[in-house]
């Protein structure tokens, strides 16, 4: 029967030949028209069927993977939301057995339902799993999370302390892994609200009748019968599970285990001795790398025990009778032991606290970071110099001693300077100190300047017996010992200047005489200030950053100087010749990006990004190594990119650890600087102290004050580690993969010292190069790598720890961009992480063939020779052998044929319909796709998308195929292959979808003047400076009612949207923000459960499922954007978000999407699609238009249709009737303007 309408009565009475009367033509005009209703009522419940099976997978008889899918997300899920209900219903639940009210409510309604149920929202929303399988996973998944959970509460419990609860966690805790996995278990059935019902084992006997044991639920039995049953059901699985563990970890293998690791400990440390030896070149016998030669006393070893058992053998030996005899063990390594014997002198400790003593913090910590950049230790830096700074300080009173006698030292050692005239003879002769005393100097100045401020203190106190700064007192013996070291180090500068050694002979003392007294005048009152402004303190930080601050600023010398620094420190200004931004400015930027990053799925994108950056080098390298292998005949990089990808792996166990450590010490502000791949923060408490004192002083203006409270405020929220955990975290990511890249590099050059030692002959006759060996070797290279702290030092090392957390300084143009955006504080929050950005673009670039030549390294790199090796490789990219550069060469090309490779499978997932972009360019065009399902930039495994936006850096690469071949089949391949210049629009569609470069965007709607763009950014600001922005928008994910909101285009409702946890209280400010729904199915657009939601909220890798045919038709050329903004009789929506939303609703009522499903099998329709390919493949899209077509006019009379039905039961609403009052009203308004202008009015106006 065809689908076009006819009349049957109509058909048999003007049929002549029917040969009926008039009777027989009614039954059969009857019979006809009821075969009508059946066929009507078969298609209306196939489309009902469908429109079910497309909400559910899992209502079709045969589900395939979606079904699948669906069963198994609700089966994960759902355990989850068990685990929720059973915790917060277990008081009812308990209270209602007791009572007797749980078996009253099954007797009668045949279940129980707690009352108060928020993660089924009181049972009304459970989440449903229909298979026998689905249910055991379920059941796994509650319980894994509730025994977990019940874990985590006995530990917090255990360290709170609270009386008779924390004593029984602890013994729980505390009981062997039997007892505690037995306890667990229990203590998880009694929780559980699994376990009045069916258990694990009942859903599996259900299934398999074999399998009904004693454990299984009966229906007959009482609650608290069932609640038992499972308790013991509980505990046989933790039995069984921690039996074996136990059985496995115990008995003669531990003994022989131990005996084993003793044993290749000693191998272990004599092979390693013997690898330092040869390096170092010792001649003669050693008992090391002479083993087959050394009797069995030479080198015997101590094996390496381990530092927590000599701890614990350490306390026996103090505190157990009879154990005074005893050893420790042996924590150290016999090469640890042969390093410390060699080395001697000041001791590193000692260095470091007198530095700490003399420096403030900020200046120390820039002196730890420069010496660290050098590869050096603070000994080896200023050890000479504290040395002779202890010798003249400690154990001498400065006030006892002559200027002269206290400093002799210092002037013992000079430097001479011969003046002499323009025919070269000498006139005059010059003295000073030397550089070395110098730095001394300097370091004496500190400890007297404390010395003064200290006898200033003790003079208020004991100023009723005695005047300490009385001539020739002691205040004024420092004093004068300090002035004259002060002159000594300010006339060896001057002398040792270039502008002094390019004067006269003649001028240079004049110079020298006028320039040193004019700096020594400024000095005393420099000093004079700084003990003003430090008022009587006892801080010695606070002293010598002050101090500091004098000494660097030439503008710097009275408080009225000082009070201008301190204005401009906070509010901004020019500061020693260039523009700095004020510490208010500084510190609400800080807040902003501290707020913008504080959401959970960026931490976990930083470290998806990190790692894959990491783990991908060697990968390359050694893909690289392979590909070059025919044309250089090269294996040793292959070998080195091998064993570094081993190294990695086995160093993921010590990164953790350090990750742990770092985070710590980041939480305790033990580590003031906190580098990530989107901020640098930096505490500089130092100069914040001077700031604070001054803005608390009768010299600060009520303007002064208030910035630097609104300030101090601001910085008072980045110090919080709550509103600053993801930077927190992000950093403490970065030192664990820096770890990993280092530990890789001390393999790499572990592998090729191995490589260059064979070569020469230096390794012993049947030592081969192994794993094994390598291991031994690396430790060598440690202090090539890492400093004391654990901080990279290595130039490779450091620059690939830069590229892969995407922290490399900018330049060029770049530079200059971010320069102008840090001059003009209103720019910055739109470019917050501009470094990141453009670090993440050119890391996709070269991977990206053709586009690697628009990245400096590359081209340094590729056209570098073996044998001409340059400073700029050395110091850039830490290139300093030709073995760097093959393996650098080798990066290179791995990455390009990884990027070829992936371009390749990118252009055939696109061709194949795998793989989406970004999408339409337009974005209400695109808004419109997603809203009717369009998944961007995802890749489908069949019926199953992964969104690939955290895949970095190939995300960039597979966006860029896809736009550009959405690009090629929406314009056709002519215009495409004409227009490439305009491509640069997709791409920097790509571009501004990245997080740390979507403010780009936002920038840009500023100034184009579209309607409501402006409110939108102007929101996005004001909810980005209130802290944890990121967060808020992820709890309100989380908790909120689910859904997308229909918004106006205000401001309040645009900050409500980035806040949807504030609507469960939405009543309090005006009600409910309205909802989306799917106009083709009439489920609410991301219906999430509340499992569902948090999976969103914050994982940042989402799975999605295929789009059905119809709603793929939808994206063949129909225009979506305005359905809902206008009704059928054209009253404008786009003010009316409520009316939208109910709209939306209505219109789902239709079942669109079953519809066009029918309408995309129509073989007519499918030709119209195919036809519309064609036209614009072959460039003839501008003869036509997308309403042109067939299936366009066909989806169009279903939606207008659909758009009547929905109207008509919404045409009685008041707030449409009151639309159509006043849309009425403004067509009155309108005609009576008409009539006012008409030509007759105007007569009458002229005459």
């Amino acid at each position: 029967m065809n689908e076009e309408y006819f009349d049957p009565e109509q058909e048999l009475l003007e049929d002549p030949m029917s040969g009926l009367n008039a009777s027989e033509a009614v039954e059969a005009i009857e019979g006809k028209l009821q075969e009508a209703k059946d066929y009507a009522q078969q298609e209306e419940d196939a489309i009902d069927q469908e429109q079910e099976e497309l909400v559910d997978p899992r209502e079709k008889e045969k589900w395939g993977i979606k079904g699948v899918a669906k069963e198994l997300s609700s089966a994960v899920s759902g355990g989850l939301q068990d685990t929720v209900s059973s915790i917060t219903t277990f008081p009812e639940r308990t209270l209602d057995m007791f009572s007797g009210e749980w078996q009253r409510e099954r007797k009668e309604r045949g279940y129980y339902q707690p009352e108060w149920d928020p993660a089924t929202n009181g049972g009304e929303n459970p989440i449903i799993t229909k298979t026998w399988w689905g249910k055991l996973v379920r059941g796994t998944v509650h319980f894994g999370s509730l025994a977990a959970a019940i874990g985590l509460t006995a530990k917090g419990l255990a360290g709170a302390g609270i009386v008779g609860v924390s004593g029984g966690a602890q013994a729980l805790l505390g009981a062997n892994s039997l007892v505690r996995a037995a306890g667990i278990g229990a203590i998880s059935d009694l929780i559980s609200k699994e376990s009045d019902g069916h258990n694990a084992l009942g859903a599996m006997r259900d299934h398999y009748g074999w399998m009904d044991t004693p454990l299984s639920t009966q229906e007959h039995d009482h609650p608290l019968m069932m609640k038992m049953k499972n308790i013991v059901e509980g505990m046989g699985i933790g039995l069984v599970f921690d039996g074996a563990f136990m059985a496995l970890g115990k008995g003669k293998k531990e003994a022989a285990k131990y005996v084993a690791k003793r044993g290749k400990s000693q191998v272990d440390q004599s092979t390693a001795l013997g690898l330092q030896q040869l390096r170092d070149r010792e001649r003669g016998f050693r008992a090391a790398k002479n083993r087959p030669l050394a009797e069995p006393h030479q080198g015997a070893y101590f094996s390496e025990d381990d530092p927590y058992d000599v701890w614990v053998n350490q306390k026996k030996i103090r505190e157990n009778w009879g154990s005074e005899e005893g050893a420790a063990g042996n924590p150290i390594t016999a090469v640890q032991r042969t390093r410390g014997a060699q080395e001697s002198g000041l001791s590193e400790d000692v260095v470091d606290e007198v530095l700490q003593n003399l420096y403030s913090k900020n200046k120390y910590q820039k002196i730890i970071e420069e010496v660290k950049a050098k590869n050096l230790r603070l000994v080896d830096v200023f050890g000479d110099a504290i040395a002779a700074h202890q010798r003249i300080t400690l154990g001498r009173n400065a006030a006892d001693m002559s200027p002269e006698d206290y400093l002799e030292e210092i002037f013992r050692a000079t430097d001479a300077y011969e003046l002499t005239d323009i025919d070269g003879n000498v006139v005059d002769k010059l003295e000073t100190i030397t550089s070395k005393y110098v730095v001394v100097a300097d370091m004496v100045v500190g400890t007297l300047l404390q010395q003064v401020r200290d006898m200033g203190i003790a003079g208020r106190e004991i100023s009723n017996f005695v005047d300490i700064a009385d001539v020739d007192g002691p205040l004024e013996a420092i004093r004068d010992t300090m002035f004259m070291a002060l002159t000594e180090v300010k006339r060896a500068r001057i002398i040792k200047s270039q502008n002094f050694r390019e004067l006269g002979a003649g001028a240079k003392r004049n110079y020298l005489k006028r320039t040193l007294d004019a700096d020594m005048a400024d000095t005393r009152e420099a000093i004079q200030s700084i003990l003003n402004i430090s008022n009587g303190s006892d801080d010695t930080n606070l002293l010598m950053a002050l101090f500091e601050a004098f000494s660097s600023m030439q503008t710097v010398n009275s408080l009225d100087d000082f009070d201008a620094w301190a204005r401009k420190m906070i509010k901004g200004g020019r500061i020693e010749g260039k523009n700095q931004t004020g510490a208010l400015i500084r510190e609400l930027q800080g807040v902003m990006i501290h707020s913008v990053l504080s959401g959970p799925k960026t931490p976990l994108r930083a470290i998806i990004g990190t790692s894959t950056h990491t783990f991908l080098r060697p990968f390359a390298t050694t893909l690289g190594g392979l590909g070059r292998l025919p044309f250089t005949g090269d294996t040793r990089t292959i070998r080195a990119g091998l064993a570094s990808m081993n190294a990695m792996m086995e160093a993921i166990p010590e990164s953790f650890e350090l990750f742990k450590s770092r985070l710590n010490s980041y939480w305790s502000g033990e580590i003031a600087t906190v580098k990530t791949r989107f901020s640098e923060y930096t505490q500089g408490d130092d100069n914040w102290e001077i700031l604070r004192r001054w803005a608390e002083s009768d010299r600060a203006s009520a303007g002064d004050k208030a910035a630097f409270a609104m300030a101090n405020m601001a910085r008072s929220m980045n110090d919080k580690n709550f509103l600053t955990y993801g930077t927190k975290l992000m950093a403490a990511t970065d030192d664990a993969f820096a770890f990993i890249l280092g530990r890789a590099k001390m393999r790499e050059k572990a592998l090729m010292s191995a490589f260059d030692a064979q070569q020469a002959g230096a390794l012993a006759d049947g030592i081969k190069i192994n794993p094994a060996l390598i291991r031994s070797y690396e430790d060598y290279f440690y202090s090539d790598i890492f400093d004391a702290n654990g901080n990279i030092v290595e130039e490779a090392t450091k620059f690939a720890r830069k590229e892969v957390t995407l922290t490399q300084d900018l330049s060029g143009f770049a530079a200059n961009l971010n320069a102008v955006f840090q001059q003009n504080p209103w720019a910055k929050p739109f470019f917050l992480f501009a470094r990141t950005g453009v670090n993440g673009l050119a890391l996709t670039a070269k991977h990206t063939p053709g586009f690697n030549f628009l990245v400096r390294e590359f081209n340094d790199i590729a056209f570098a020779r073996p044998g001409k090796l340059t400073d700029e490789l050395a110091s850039k990219y830490g290139i300093t052998t030709d073995q760097d550069l093959i393996n650098a060469k080798a990066l290179q090309t791995g990455r390009l044929m990884m990027g070829a490779a992936l371009v390749s499978m990118a252009s055939w997932a696109w061709m194949t319909g795998r793989m989406t972009g970004n999408g339409p360019i337009d974005r209400q065009q695109r808004q419109a796709w997603i809203d009717s399902g369009f998944k961007a930039r995802t890749l489908f495994f069949g019926d199953i998308g992964v969104e690939y936006d955290s895949f970095e850096p190939f995300n960039q690469i597979m966006s860029m195929i896809a736009d550009i071949g959405d690009a090629s089949q929406l314009m056709g391949e002519e215009w495409t292959k004409d227009n490439l210049l305009k491509m640069s629009l997709l791409l920097s569609q790509g571009v501004t979808s990245k997080s740390y470069l979507a403010g780009m965007q936002s920038f840009v709607d500023i100034f184009s003047g579209k309607p409501g763009q402006v409110n939108r950014v102007v929101a996005g600001l004001i909810n980005n400076q209130v802290p944890l922005a990121g967060l808020r928008n992820s709890l309100g994910q989380v908790f909120s009612k689910g859904g997308v909101n229909e918004l106006q285009s205000g401001i309040i409702d645009s900050i409500r949207n980035r806040n949807r946890f504030s609507e469960n209280f939405a009543a309090l400010y005006g009600g409910d923000l309205p909802k989306k729904t799917d106009i083709l199915n009439g489920q609410r657009l991301q219906p999430w459960n509340f499992i569902e939601r948090t999976w969103n909220a914050t994982i940042p890798v989402n799975f999605v499922l295929k789009n059905s045919p119809g709603r793929s038709l939808l994206q063949e050329g129909y225009d979506t954007r305005l359905v809902t903004m206008f009704s059928p009789d054209g009253d404008d929506l786009s003010d009316s978000p409520r009316l939208r939303a109910i709209f939306q609703e209505e219109i789902g009522k239709e079942k669109l999407e079953a519809k066009l499903n029918k309408l995309a099998r129509n073989p007519r329709i499918i030709a119209s699609v195919n036809q519309r390919r064609l036209d614009m493949k072959s460039g003839d899209r501008t003869k036509f238009e997308n309403k042109d077509y067939y299936h366009n006019i066909m989806i169009k009379k279903l939606f207008r249709e659909a758009k009547r039905n929905a109207w008509a039961r919404m045409v009685d609403l008041p707030e449409v009737l009151a639309l159509q009052k006043a849309n009425a009203e403004a067509r009155i308004q309108r005609n009576l303007k008409t009539d006012q202008t008409s030509y007759a009015e105007l007569l009458k106006i002229y005459k």
